[in-house]
Order: structure tokens, then C-alpha cells, then sequence
């Protein structure tokens, strides 16, 4: 069995925003490491167990790490949020492109049938109202990506 282009763009985005829920797991983790980290060192000053100088940078480099991995994670969502567009707009396509098939198969039957003529209506309908979001959706890409190229260009 072939697979689809959409298909196989559908099976490459799933595996990608796999792979970005355990990175943002891991962000979430080192977040909270860091996090922890800090709350903990004032403490062993406190009480003696470390230097007030070596506290203070620990802190520093920590609270440098924890913005980068807050970055990163804000950055990371940007692309997850991307990447689960991309995939809901293809799988609407995908949906548009199966009742369009169903459609056509139940207009060459022929049928007069009330049941039939309903569920065509109901496909047609179905097909005009997710072509306009599924269109929708790839023009606000296409103008994202037309914007971005021609930003890219100007600074150039």
C-alpha cells in the first residue's frame, strides 16, 4: 500500500511533536531543577553549610540557566504550536479529500434514494465548509512564510 504525500506529511509531523513533548518534559524537568536549586541555596548559608561568596555565584550561574531553559521552552512551544496547526490543517485536508471521494462514489451510483440524496447534501456540506478553514488555514501560512521571506530579504 502507497502512502499519501499527506500521509506521510501527517506521520513526519506526529513524530516530530512526539519528539517535542518529551524535549518540553525535559525543559519542564530542568526548570524545575533549577527552581528547586535556587530555593535550596539560601538556606545552606544559613546554616553554615556553604560560603555566602559561593552561594551568590551558584545563584548566578543558576538563575542563568533556568532563563535559558525558560527560553528555550517558550521557543519550543512556538514551533510545538506550529507544528500542531500544520497537522490539524492536513488533517482536515484529509477529511475535505475522503468526503470528496465518498461523494463522488455516492453521485456515480445513481441513486434516487432520500437517504442518499441527504447524505450527499450532507457531505457537500461538510466539503464547503472545511475547504473555506482549510483554505484559510494554508493562506494564513503561505502570507506567514511570503512575510517572513520578504523580512529576511529587506534586512539582507
Amino acid at each position: 500500500m502507497a502512502i499519501s504525500q499527506l500521509e506521510q506529511a501527517m506521520a513526519t509531523l506526529r513524530l516530530g511533536l512526539a519528539e517535542m513533548r518529551a524535549k518540553e518534559d525535559h525543559m519542564d524537568a530542568l526548570v524545575n531543577q533549577f527552581q528547586t536549586q535556587l530555593r535550596r541555596l539560601p538556606r545552606q548559608v544559613v546554616y553554615g553549610q556553604t560560603s555566602l561568596e559561593s552561594s551568590l555565584t551558584a545563584m548566578g550561574e543558576i538563575e542563568e540557566r533556568l532563563e535559558d531553559a525558560i527560553s528555550n521552552r517558550r521557543r519550543l512551544l512556538a514551533i510545538k504550536d506550529t507544528a500542531t496547526q500544520e497537522l490539524e490543517a492536513l488533517q482536515l485536508l484529509k477529511r475535505v479529500d475522503e468526503a470528496r471521494s465518498k461523494l463522488a462514489s455516492l453521485k456515480n451510483g445513481n441513486s434516487a434514494d432520500e437517504e442518499v440524496q441527504a447524505e450527499i447534501r450532507q457531505l457537500e456540506d461538510f466539503i464547503a465548509a472545511n475547504s473555506r478553514q482549510a483554505e484559510q488555514a494554508i493562506t494564513e501560512r503561505f502570507k506567514e512564510r511570503t512575510e517572513r521571506t520578504n523580512g529576511d530579504r529587506a534586512s539582507s
